[in-house]
């Protein structure tokens, strides 16, 4: 029921932003979230590779369904809307697609990275429970705003005050470990940040141009 719940989202999602039902867009679309979410869950072991397994097969899918069905989009309800009107959606998706990607999709994607090194650093300082996911949202956010608004350099500033703040309470040998860990979720963090940032601003470089048309 759950995976058929996940679709029936998936489906709907896909229907309002495409502006109709094609229905054999959506029965290859659901088929296949249906399939690949029933192997993950039932068949493969909740690691990293399954992950981007499940996650490689899905963006796969949508890719060939939009190459293969070009038109589609153009012949929904959004191509009767006004050209100003229907870039400002365009943009508000592509803005939204950036922040989904960037921030759970980020925050899964480095839990699962540094697992391993959850196990080697555990108790070792004490801190808030679940402080590090938030510090890591916020810092994806922070960059993402960052970029969009054309000021690079300021990541710079974020990446040094948070070195500042998290590493002023580790300076025995002793933690070392603890050092480490967060110096790899840092980079991690930021680095998917800006790729995320970066690809996102192209993004809107594309549709951007076309309000002055």
């Amino acid at each position: 029921m759950v995976l058929l719940a996940h679709a029936a989202i998936v489906a709907g999602v896909a229907i309002f932003l495409l502006g109709g039902w094609p229905i054999t867009l959506l029965l290859i679309l659901i088929g296949t979230q249906i399939v690949m979410d029933a192997i993950k869950v039932y068949l493969l072991p909740d690691t990293l590779r399954a992950f981007l397994l499940d996650q490689a097969v899905h963006i796969t899918v949508i890719v060939g369904l939009a190459v293969s069905f070009t038109n589609v989009f153009w012949m929904g309800w959004w191509a009767a809307m006004p050209h100003a009107a229907r870039t400002a959606f365009l943009v508000g998706l592509v803005l939204i697609s950036g922040l989904i990607a960037s921030l759970p999709m980020g925050a899964i994607l480095i839990r699962k990275l540094t697992a391993d090194f959850d196990i080697q650093t555990v108790d070792q300082i004490e801190c808030l429970e679940n402080g590090g996911r938030y510090t890591g949202l916020l810092e994806r956010a922070l960059v993402m705003l960052l970029i969009l608004i054309g000021q690079p350099a300021g990541v710079g500033f974020l990446i040094t005050a948070k070195s500042i703040l998290r590493f002023g309470d580790v300076r025995e040998t002793s933690q070392r470990k603890m050092t480490e860990y967060i110096i790899i979720g840092t980079f991690m963090s930021f680095g998917w940040g800006l790729l995320i940032a970066v690809l996102t601003r192209i993004a809107f470089q594309h549709w951007l141009p076309a309000t002055s048309a």
